[in-house]
């Protein structure tokens, strides 16, 4: 008979199976970033492809913790130095330039003539964009040769900011939206023409190139961790979010001062910046964001899974180490999940999160939750009609216009005959149109604003959630907030800003900036100001993909025993 040896067979056994639990043998993680103009994103991506001695930061280290967040800091620190490996950068504006190497070099030039007015400047551009055809044809004719990993993740890169440098940061940047706008709705990038099934052109030749650098990566045994520097389309992330389950999507954001600033001292002007914005970030009526723009940072902030928040700092010495401390924080928990516990403002924020879920606004949901200052919850509330009346989301066209369910209805919206000969004609154009069984919601604030030629705010239907939350600290006689801690998914308009000054908030804690001067104006107008904070942490399925161990923690341990 075979003698039972101790507990070593089953430790060895648990062992691997946490090993390929946690994909040790095959690691790969996609993390793609994305973030305004200035707002950080490139610096990001450098530092997640740096080596580890190479990388600044201030995670706490030391023998004598203080509080338990230092304690947290410890434990990614110790976690980081044991295992970091440097992400390979995938840049989005680098394979917008292998469009322009699709075709003869000197198309480029004759095409956006007006953003490269002098010849010497052309010359030198199709020089560069030569230099780069040579090896890219060859290595498209043989996606595994050797060198196809170093040209994406390096030549590509390093050449696109000789085109910058030749172009300026303003006339590049600019350059590069037009074309990547181009190949988004055509697939070309001299076209500028709707083309059905082209949008997403751009998002293939990258995933293509991901697929490439992860099959080269296999064959050499090494890890795969890619950053991908910027998306910039909400349906491009949807596009990497729904074939990666170890994708990830991080928000770079600055406060628009330093956002700002930055653009400025790299030599843009204020027409530039306005320029640029208008592209990227046209600000959205609440209500109404443009979700299928071509490019909407607005819209990619929604979507988003982590947040890094990126202020200036006026200090050199600790320039950019508070945005490596985040990255490092989120790389830790994305090959260890649940190393460390939420932080408190994660933990409100995704309150916050789940709460807007319950928004029946049909163009946009936000969150908010109050807190006392040691954020102890007081009240939480979303964008919603009030309540007793009919959410937006459950309301019908066919039956306003058909007289059905008529409490779901205003008085107004029943018997006011010349507003129903609009919303009448206004509904004829879902007649031709299958919805396969969608409801016909819609939005009464945009029909009456359609109906009198209006743009007002004051005609929507729903509370807004700062003001929701407001709202149940008074109705429900819930204890004092003064002092408290608002948090929100968008920052609080005028309106909703002016209510927390006056019920003594002293910290917001905001996800994506509201268009509208509430920031600059009512918050920081007095001598009560709050502190304004972007939020920085995971949220969403995030915020349980990163918090939640694969494998109870006891477990883990006992399986390194041997």
């Amino acid at each position: 008979m075979q003698d039972v040896v101790g507990p070593k067979p089953y430790t060895n056994y648990l062992k691997s199976a946490v090993s390929k639990i946690y994909g040790d043998e095959d690691d790969f993680i996609l993390l793609g970033l994305t973030g305004r103009t200035g707002s950080g994103c490139s610096t990001a991506a450098k530092i997640l492809q740096s080596q580890k001695s190479d990388i600044k930061h201030h995670l706490f280290s030391g023998d004598f913790p203080s509080s338990n967040e230092q304690r947290k800091e410890r434990i990614v620190y110790r976690h980081f130095t044991s295992t970091w490996t440097p992400f390979l950068l995938v840049q989005v504006r680098a394979l917008i330039t292998t469009f322009l190497l699709d075709d003869d070099t000197s198309k480029a030039v004759e095409v956006f003539s007006d953003l490269m007015p002098e010849e010497e400047t052309r010359n030198a551009f199709v020089k560069l964009l030569d230099e780069l055809q040579g090896p890219y044809r060859t290595i498209s004719a043989d996606p595994t040769a050797s060198d196809s990993t170093t040209y994406y993740t390096k030549t590509l890169p390093d050449r696109c900011e000789a085109l910058k440098s030749l172009l300026g940061e303003s006339g590049f940047v600019k350059l590069y939206q037009a074309v990547g706008r181009n190949i988004r709705l055509s697939g070309n990038p001299y076209d500028q023409r709707l083309v059905e099934g082209k949008f997403f052109t751009l998002a293939e030749r990258v995933n293509t190139v991901i697929k490439q650098i992860h099959s080269r990566q296999q064959n050499l045994g090494q890890k795969t961790f890619i950053v991908i520097d910027a998306i910039r389309s909400p349906l491009e992330a949807i596009f990497f979010q729904d074939r990666y389950s170890s994708f990830f999507l991080a928000a770079v954001s600055a406060p628009e001062k330093d956002r700002v600033n930055r653009l400025r001292r790299l030599k843009y002007s204020d027409d530039d910046i306005r320029s640029i914005d208008k592209i990227e970030y046209t600000p959205h009526d609440l209500d109404e964001p443009d979700f299928y723009s071509v490019q909407d940072i607005q819209a990619c902030l929604q979507r988003s899974d982590l947040y890094v928040s990126n202020p200036d700092v006026r200090s050199e010495v600790n320039k950019f180490q508070d945005l490596a401390n985040q990255l490092l924080r989120f790389v830790s928990l994305i090959r260890r999940p649940g190393i460390v516990t939420p932080s408190a403002i994660e933990r409100c924020m995704q309150m916050a999160y789940t709460a807007k879920l319950n928004s029946g606004c049909i163009s946009r949901q936000v969150g908010a939750v109050v807190t006392d200052e040691n954020f102890s919850m007081r009240s939480v509330g979303w964008n919603d009609a009030p309540r007793g009346q009919v959410p937006c989301n459950l309301r019908s066209r066919d039956d306003l216009i058909g007289g059905l369910d008529s409490s779901a209805y205003s008085e107004f919206e029943r018997t006011d005959e010349p507003y129903l000969g609009h919303f009448t004609k206004s509904t004829a154009r879902f007649a031709i149109i299958p919805l396969n069984g969608r409801n016909k919601a819609f939005c009464f604030k945009s029909e009456y604003n359609s109906f009198k030629g209006e743009n007002n705010q004051v005609h929507t239907r729903s509370l807004h959630a700062e003001e929701n939350a407001f709202l149940q600290v008074a109705k429900y006689g819930l204890a004092s907030i003064e002092r408290g801690i608002l948090f929100t998914t968008a920052s609080p308009c005028e309106l909703c800003a002016k209510k927390a000054y006056q019920l003594g908030i002293t910290k917001i804690i905001y996800i994506d900036p509201y268009p509208g001067i509430a920031l600059s104006h009512i918050l920081q107008g007095g001598t009560n100001n709050p502190e304004l904070i972007l939020f920085s942490g995971a949220i969403g399925r995030a915020f349980h993909r990163l918090y939640t161990p694969i494998v109870a923690y006891k477990d883990e341990l006992n399986a390194l025993v041997q």
